[in-house]
């Protein structure tokens, strides 16, 4: 569960540290972070892909051909790095300027990103490898990664942010270097864990000579962009969410972050149990077995709602605490507060909702049918996109209603997911 949604505890750890810094501050990571984790979809969705062929390869036994399929990955990935962090290089400055209604929260957010960048690199590489060994269910190792790079992140936002231990004080740009220095560290200690691990061998990935082969492995790129672009138009979406809330003013956008981090909190086992299904279900598939698929989901459901109880519970138990958890501003508006507190109360319904939704939708994934994830995260997107036009800009609602598009992403997300699964296992019965 830790492993599989990395960003979210790097992303949570540096806004506790940036919050000290003031509304600009605060408002300048939260969107500038927005900006980066869009294009790390990219890369987290050629990662799925890899989870998921290397899922239905160890299903069907073809044990010796995963570790080709990882090392193409891995170059393919470096590639799509390069891509994504030319492109924000040149036309990054261009596209914040444009978006941000404040030129302060602009001008921080491009100081953020000119350091962040960078973190792409290390970030797709580590993905490919967190895949690799999703794919094979050997999550413990990953969860080892994962607790590295978090405890890595608070010491160093620790060092850099605030100058400690006789380090600079960097302020804004401390949180993005922090958060690069430790997603190399993740990824070294997998490569590491993977090269002298000798159980892991038998993959094939120590056999340096026949491995390299692009074209071979083209269908790992044809599985896999179905899902990076629906990863890329989720996050753009949120993006433009809360670029909206930004033009109305900096106290809606702080309390919008306020609840973004919180969702990053409940996102830790919802991508766990989102992955899991990738895995299994691509592996029944490969074995031949998809009749269990049912009971899979069923139990995968049952533990995704019991998790999200045990981690969220706090919504709507004591959300005052956990909003002075993530937001430490000294000036803190107490009306911002008193509108985060609403606000995430009234979203942990669509969290409830969506720990239902991420199995059905991963399980079509799952399933080899990324296009059709895509084509389901599109319609969800058009509607979540038509809520935010309305609410937000046509009908200016106050900040705390305009939340209500989150409950219709999540609804949309899983009745279409349930209604194809149906339509799917429909057509398997009469084949």
């Amino acid at each position: 569960m830790l492993g599989t949604f990395v960003q979210s505890i790097v992303t949570f750890t540096d806004a506790v540290f940036v919050s000290e810094l003031g509304g600009v501050a605060i408002g300048a990571f939260g969107n500038g972070s927005l900006v980066y984790i869009s294009l790390f979809m990219f890369c987290r969705g050629l990662a799925d892909g890899v989870q998921i062929t290397v899922a239905n390869k160890d299903g069907a036994g073809e044990t010796s051909s995963i570790g080709a399929t990882l090392f193409n990955a891995q170059i393919y990935q470096l590639f799509l790095s390069s891509i994504l962090f030319t492109a924000l290089f040149l036309f990054g400055e261009t596209i914040i300027v444009g978006l941000s209604e404040s030129q302060d929260i602009g001008q921080a957010m491009i100081d953020f990103i000119s350091v962040r960048g960078w973190g792409l690199f290390f970030a797709a590489q580590h993905m490919a490898l967190v895949g690799f060994f999703i794919g094979l269910g050997r999550t413990n190792i990953i969860l080892i990664s994962a607790l590295l790079i978090a405890v890595c992140n608070i010491f160093l936002d620790y060092l850099f942010i605030n100058g400690n231990l006789g380090m600079p004080a960097l302020g804004l740009q401390g949180a993005p270097l922090a958060s690069s220095i430790s997603e190399f560290v993740g990824f070294v200690f997998l490569l590491i864990y993977l090269i002298k691990i000798p159980a892991l061998k038998k993959y094939g990935y120590h056999q340096l000579r026949k491995k390299l082969n692009l074209k071979h492995h083209l269908s790992l790129l044809k599985l896999s962009y179905p899902l990076m672009l629906q990863g890329v138009l989720s996050l753009s979406t949120w993006l433009v969410f809360f670029t909206l809330i930004e033009h109305m003013g900096t106290a809606a956008l702080e309390a919008a972050n306020n609840i973004k981090y919180m969702y990053f909190l409940a996102f830790v086992p919802l991508f766990g149990f989102g992955a899991a299904p990738r895995t299994i279900v691509s592996n029944l598939v490969g074995q031949g077995e998809k009749k269990i698929i049912p009971k899979i989901q069923r139990r995968i459901i049952l533990l995704s709602v019991l998790f999200i109880v045990v981690f969220f519970h706090g919504a709507l138990l004591y959300p005052e605490a956990l909003i002075r958890m993530v937001d430490h501003n000294p000036e803190l508006d107490p009306q911002v507060f008193e509108d985060s507190v609403y606000i995430l109360k009234f979203v942990s319904g669509s969290i409830f909702i969506y720990s239902f939704a991420v199995v059905y939708f991963n399980s079509v994934a799952g399933l080899g049918e990324t296009k059709m994830t895509f084509i389901v995260e599109v319609i969800a997107i058009a509607l979540y996109l038509l809520g935010c036009y309305y609410f937000i800009y046509l009908w200016e609602w106050d900040i705390k209603d305009v939340w209500w598009v989150e409950y219709i992403y999540f609804c949309s997300l899983g009745i279409f997911s349930f209604i194809y699964l149906l339509y799917y296992r429909k057509k398997s019965v009469h084949e």
